[in-house]
């Protein structure tokens, strides 16, 4: 018959000891892990917000110049709410903006042929549109989306709050030329002219 031996009590008391160091062990390196990976999230989210705004305001800088080109050579322009068009005489060209949604296209024409194009692509949900002001001026007007957040008690006003608008004056001046083209004299003018000119000298 095998004989047990009993354990003593400060071992037992030992193991309970050594079984809550790893019950705090274990909870403090998980609270550890989960902050760690909160602060990756919290960086990688402002590293990709942070990429967002640079391409957006890029596209905006690289738009407005665009625009700002054709308003200073164009000397007309005939604008709706998804188009406007420049004439632009020295070029012997018309330039036309789309807008489509979110893409703004810019589109060069020659001759009713097609000779550039390029596209300004913004954010999903994005609205364009172009507002004429008077016969010379109109406006672009860019409104983004509101970002997804916290839920808020009043969402239209929270969305208001939270979209981005921006706004691009144009003015189209046309050009004034002077014209110093020499006009004819007739006969009868210039006979005038000599007959005054010798009755000045005769009176003298």
């Amino acid at each position: 018959m095998r004989r047990l031996i009993p354990v003593p009590r400060q071992l037992q008391r030992r193991g309970g000891t050594l079984f809550h160091y790893y019950l705090t062990y274990l909870f403090l390196t998980s609270v550890l892990l989960t902050t760690t990976g909160l602060c990756l999230h919290t960086v990688l989210k402002a590293d990709r917000l942070d990429n967002q705004a640079s391409a957006y305001l890029k596209t905006l800088l690289r738009l407005e110049s665009g625009l700002r080109t054709d308003e200073t050579d164009a000397v007309d322009m005939e604008t709706t709410a998804t188009e406007l068009k420049f004439h632009l005489p020295e070029a012997d060209s018309t330039v036309r903006w789309l807008a489509r949604e979110n893409v703004l296209t810019r589109e060069e024409y020659a001759k009713d042929a097609l000779t550039a194009s390029d596209r300004f692509v913004f954010r999903k949900g994005t609205s364009l549109e172009f507002v004429s002001d008077s016969e010379t001026q109109v406006r672009l007007t860019l409104t983004e989306p509101p970002r997804l957040g916290r839920p808020e008690t009043n969402p239209t006003a929270a969305m208001a709050q939270n979209s981005r608008q921006v706004e691009i004056v144009l003015i189209v001046r046309p050009s004034v030329r002077l014209d110093l083209s020499v006009q004819p004299v007739s006969a009868n003018e210039s006979a005038g002219g000599d007959t005054a000119t010798v009755e000045s000298e005769g009176a003298n």
